[in-house]
């Protein structure tokens, strides 16, 4: 959302509380240039921050210095509702206010020693293997699955993500589950009424595409080559690198320019949020706003299904499949080899690079664009790098 709208909407409604919500590292990074340009317009109205893209000591540190009025992180819904209502209460605000000022000024105070020359210096490397042998995918082909049977991918559905994150379920999901609460079981029933007609009448399609390329790696980048020509670049990926030990690169994970090997990198879009957003809109303008949501809630999450399939698609076609035993609750914690990684995200945060994954797959032919702001429409899309190197793991750059 543009900073001159939420002034716009500001002047035009006079709110009492601005809520700023990041899912992405590029969105909390955002926010910084958000307050700055509130308080540029003389707006100081209270700032509510939230969403998995920030910590406490970000906003401390980062956001609530630059603006003229009080901001206040919620790690959750329900310390947003909290806040919200001290707000909404002058003694408790005026509360608020002092406490958050002094918070701000330590943590200010704080940064400010932290900043000198006693900064540990950065990694020169981070010890990853880089002779381990490029693996060879069977063709770099372009693979589109157009209206692929969603029933595939019940399986892979995250009940845990669907039930609680996304409907409010409190507590372990399959428990619940299992011990017969009443009315998490209750609510797995309508979704699984949703799911069944969204299976029998078409109402969730999903498509997906991948591809493999050859690539290199120099210092932070990664080469992707034209599998037609391997001495033409078609685009370069350039990533950070962890400040401290062990000073982790995704670019560490393909084999380097100078090794004279050619490594390989693989590429996927999925998507199962076709015309989503209309049919969910017509539920609600009926009143039926519990299986509105569920539909929304369960697009996303077939979306991420459909996500863990391909990637599993992937290793299977790229000679290392997973073991017959794992398990779907493995599977979901990456035990597998391997990682994917979507652009936004703490290892690979710049968002821009979408549009180069965009020119290499053209997922619009499976139904999905790329926003003037690099997110991706229908919202029910998954985007994904993926690394084939036995010792990728998933880290932060912090």
């Amino acid at each position: 959302m543009p900073p001159e709208r939420l002034i716009e909407a500001c002047r035009r409604e006079r709110p009492d509380i601005i809520g700023l919500s990041g899912l992405l590292v590029k969105s909390a990074q955002q926010m910084v240039a958000t307050v700055q340009d509130l308080k540029a317009a003389g707006i100081d109205v209270p700032v509510l921050v939230g969403g998995a893209a920030l910590t406490g000591k970000f906003v401390k540190t980062r956001i609530a210095p630059e603006y003229g009025g009080i901001v206040l992180y919620a790690k959750d819904a329900m310390q947003g509702l909290e806040l919200a209502n001290r707000l909404m209460d002058p003694a408790e605000r005026e509360r608020l206010e002092l406490e958050r000022r002094r918070e701000t000024a330590a943590a200010g105070k704080a940064a400010g020693r932290d900043a000198g020359p006693t900064a540990p210096p950065r990694p020169s490397g981070s010890g990853v293997s880089r002779d381990v042998p490029g693996q060879v995918p069977p063709d770099c082909e372009p693979h589109i699955y157009r209206d692929y049977p969603i029933r595939h991918l019940f399986p892979y559905l995250n009940w845990q993500m669907l039930l609680g994150h996304h409907l409010g379920v409190k507590g372990q999901v399959e428990e619940l589950i299992r011990s017969g609460d009443a009315k998490t079981v209750e609510l797995k029933e309508t979704v699984d009424r949703v799911l069944g007609e969204a299976a029998r009448e078409g109402l969730i399609r999903a498509h997906g595409l991948y591809r493999f390329f050859p690539a290199q790696s120099s210092g932070d980048s990664i080469f992707v080559y034209d599998p037609a020509d391997r001495s033409r670049v078609l685009v370069t990926f350039t990533f950070p690198r962890q400040k401290r030990e062990p000073g982790l690169c995704l670019a560490d994970f393909v084999q380097p320019v100078d090794s004279g090997k050619m490594d390989y990198v693989g590429f996927f879009v999925v998507t199962a949020g076709e015309g989503i957003a209309e049919r969910a809109a017509a539920w609600r303008e009926k009143g039926d706003y519990l299986r509105s949501h569920v539909l929304q809630a369960a697009a996303l999450e077939l979306a991420e299904a459909f996500a863990e399939r391909m990637h599993q698609m992937m290793r299977d076609a790229w000679g290392f499949p997973d073991p017959p035993d794992m398990t779907m609750k493995e599977r979901f914690g990456a035990r597998y080899r391997g990682i994917r990684v979507s652009f936004g995200y703490p290892a690979c945060p710049n968002l821009e690079d979408q549009e180069q994954l965009f020119a290499l797959l053209r997922p619009e032919q499976i139904g999905v664009r790329l926003t003037e702001g690099c997110m991706m429409e229908p919202e029910a899309s998954v985007s994904a790098m993926v690394f084939a190197h036995p010792e990728a793991r998933y880290f932060s750059v912090e």
